[in-house]
Order: structure tokens, then sequence, then C-alpha cells
């Protein structure tokens, strides 16, 4: 069962397991740029009426602040885009319907070529042991003879 679809249908695979770890990989910079920004950020006043009575003592200064965050969101934009990117190339999402079935089709028939094949295989093998069983059980037989 080495055929194209075979092949094919790995590659889907692969690429809905780059889909998943890419997935994954973006839930991660999400995360570890809310901690950042929680924990680099400086106090600011928001409005008048509101002071700022503590200090982020572990803040970066403005300007590498600033220049951080926008490096995460360039690397958060990036994934996103090789995000999309995996998805576009997915079966499905630029096929048609009718192609699906068609390949559905295919792949179910070479399925059911493999399943005769196998039936074919184990039958052949159960044959091969019964002749080994009566071979050996023939020589047993007649080595105890001598």
């Amino acid at each position: 069962m080495e055929g194209p679809s075979a092949q094919a249908t790995g590659v889907h695979v692969d690429r809905v397991t780059q889909l998943q770890d890419s997935i994954d990989q973006q839930c991660q910079m999400l995360f570890s740029s809310l901690h950042y920004l929680h924990k680099k950020a400086g106090m600011v006043q928001v409005g008048a009426d509101i002071p700022v009575t503590n200090q982020n003592t572990g803040a970066d200064q403005a300007d590498e602040f600033t220049a951080r965050t926008r490096e995460i969101a360039n690397d958060i934009c990036c994934q996103a885009k090789k995000i999309d990117t995996l998805i576009e190339s997915l079966p499905g999402v630029s096929v048609s319907e009718a192609e699906q079935e068609r390949e559905f089709a295919a792949l179910n028939e070479e399925n059911e070529l493999a399943s005769h094949e196998l039936g074919e295989a184990t039958r052949e093998a159960q044959a091969l042991l019964r002749d080994i069983s009566a071979t050996l059980r023939s020589i047993a037989d007649n080595a105890g003879k001598k």
C-alpha cells in the first residue's frame, strides 16, 4: 500500500502535526508575552484621579520595554502567518467536495484491495503453518522409529 495516495495521506498527517505544533508554540508565545508584560511593565498613571502608589522594581526601561514588546508582537504575527500557511496547505481547504469524494473513493478502493491481499496472505500463512506442523510431526514420528 505504498501508492501515491498512501504517501499523500502521510504528508497530510505531517501537516496536521505541524499545525498542532505551531498552535502550541503560539500559545506558549502568548503566555510568555503576557508574563513578560506583567513582570516588566513600568507603572504608569492612567488618570489624574488614580495615582501610582507602587513601582515595579523589576520593570525594564521604557525604550527597552517598547522594543521588546514590538519584537514579541512581530514574533506572534509571524507565527500566525505560519499557521495560516499551514491551514491553507491542508487537503480540503482548496479542494472541491467532488475532488475530496473522489480521493476518498480511491482510498476506500485501495483499502479494500489491501484487505483482500491481507486475507490471501493470512490464508497462505495458515496453509504453510499446517504443512510445517505436519512435516515436523512426521520427522518426530520417524526419529522415534530408528
